[in-house]
């Protein structure tokens, strides 16, 4: 409508077609340009929409890794505790074994006869 205006006062003061051919290119290049930096434009949002959803996303994701990395840090606490416990056990249970080859392996027929007949009359 500006163009139309312009192009009034144009032709009211003189009617060159030169000029009016002038200006008509000058129009048709700057709407192709107005159109092209409006696709770029409506390109560069949707760009911006789809980055902010990838950001959402993998926002996300990281928070779900982080519970599992809380929960398997728990569990391997957990773990480690029943480990040094077994441990423990296997230390003890390791000591009667020791115990029980002291006493039965290396004492005389007679001492452990004699230690069988105490246990058995008690």
């Amino acid at each position: 409508m500006k163009n139309n205006i312009l192009y009034d006062k144009i032709n009211a003061d003189q009617e060159d077609p030169v000029i009016l051919r002038t200006l008509r290119a000058i129009e048709q290049k700057l709407e192709k340009e107005v159109t092209a930096k409006q696709q770029i434009v409506v390109w560069q949002q949707d760009e911006l929409k789809r980055l902010h959803s990838e950001i959402a996303d993998k926002n996300n994701a990281i928070s779900q890794l982080n519970i599992k990395l809380n929960e398997c840090r728990s569990q391997s606490e957990g773990n480690r505790q029943l480990i040094n416990k077994l441990i423990t056990d296997i230390d003890k249970l390791q000591q009667n074994v020791d115990w029980y080859k002291r006493t039965y392996e290396s004492r005389s027929l007679l001492g452990v006869i004699k230690d069988k007949l105490k246990h058995f009359f008690r």
